[in-house]
């Protein structure tokens, strides 16, 4: 039976008995009665409404911060809370280190019931590429293989060598297979071909034609 018609019965039975009564008492029975209703109405309300909004509010806690923290702290913070963890992805970052967690569902400070799940994405730390082979290749070639590695052509340092052609790779820094985050840039060192053989001219005044030619062209010099 609903509170509702409790009440009224009771009303009812309440009026009834009133009837029998003196008109003083009567009046003091259906103040009693009236006082009785009151309690009763207050201890449903208490007891249907008050109750389930205080019960379910105390079982709600706001999720913790776990971002930049390592997987055991994480779950031991989730743990205090009731909380449980769960790990859906792992991928590179450039600011965590391996085995942080640099994501969380729910956000940090969201309400959320105890013995719920927290879903986290960790830190795989940096993503490292190894450089590619690049010596005797043009810098315009050099720099797509950099771009295919997943890094970028950083400074580009000329100097004459006897044995590259001018205008191709004589190496890199860091060297080739060495291990760089992407995004870095590799630094190449090209070549400007052979370095111009320096003589020093020799004194031909007062020499004859065929003598100043003969040292001349001696020396590898063209004379005219």
């Amino acid at each position: 039976m609903k509170h509702t018609d409790i009440t009224r019965v009771a009303r009812g039975a309440v009026e009834e008995a009133a009837g029998r009564l003196s008109p003083r008492a009567r009046r003091v029975l259906l103040a009693a009665s009236a006082v009785v209703a009151a309690v009763v109405c207050a201890a449903v309300v208490a007891n249907f409404i008050v109750m389930p909004i205080i019960v379910k509010r105390g079982d709600l806690v706001a999720a913790p911060d776990l971002i930049g923290r390592p997987l055991a702290e994480a779950q031991r913070l989730l743990a205090e809370q009731s909380l449980n963890l769960r790990v859906t992805d792992e991928r590179p970052d450039p600011t965590h280190p391996g085995g942080r967690v640099i994501r969380q569902n729910p956000e940090p400070g969201v309400d959320i019931k105890r013995g719920r799940t927290v879903t986290v994405t960790v830190s795989s730390g940096l993503d490292l590429r190894a450089v590619p082979t690049l010596a005797g290749l043009p810098v315009r070639q050099a720099e797509l293989e950099l771009t295919r590695a997943g890094l970028a052509l950083g400074d580009v340092l000329e100097v004459s060598s006897d044995r590259v052609d001018r205008g191709r790779v004589i190496g890199s820094t860091p060297g080739e297979g060495t291990l760089a985050p992407v995004g870095d840039g590799i630094t190449l060192l090209v070549s400007l071909g052979q370095r111009p053989a320096e003589l020093v001219m020799p004194l031909l005044v007062g020499l004859g034609p065929d003598e100043a030619r003969a040292i001349a062209e001696g020396l590898g010099l063209v004379v005219r």
